[in-house]
């Protein structure tokens, strides 16, 4: 398998990801995702990233099997507070991180922050912000 940076031929497939994310949640807690608002928010997605990847303050990974893309993360890079630790405003925002069902378990998700904590780090970046599902929380431990 082969991980790289995303481009704007995996914004489609990212936005899917996104999307997948937000349903298998629900579906956790016996919901179901309206599938117009789900909708909307892959839309929403799509144009988020097609306008930020380009201009680089969101940064996308992939992993692909083959032709097969089966494990997607990104950061979008924001401007916050300076800290006593942190004098740097920019901050990265770790998001919509999603591994297909059948390559669960093959720590894909800890290549892909692997790769982002990389990219902060080059860029000096020191915080990395993530708000975790219940189902992702082991992996950022």
């Amino acid at each position: 398998m082969n991980i790289s940076e995303a481009t704007r031929d995996d914004i489609e497939q990212l936005a899917i990801h996104h999307r997948k994310i937000f349903e298998e949640i629900w579906e956790k807690k016996s919901l179901k995702l309206d599938a117009a608002k789900a909708q909307e928010m892959e839309k929403a997605y799509t144009d988020k990233l097609e306008k930020q990847i380009p201009g680089g303050s969101c940064k996308a990974w992939v992993v692909n099997n083959g032709n097969q893309l089966v494990a997607s993360g990104a950061i979008s890079i924001v401007s916050y507070v300076p800290v006593p630790s942190d004098p740097n405003h920019n901050i990265a925002f770790l998001h919509s991180m999603y591994t297909e069902k059948e390559f669960r378990g093959r720590h894909l998700a800890q290549q892909i922050i692997k790769k982002a904590i990389q990219y902060c780090k080059e860029n000096g970046i020191n915080r990395i912000i993530l708000n975790a599902s219940d189902a992702g929380k082991p992996i950022y431990i």
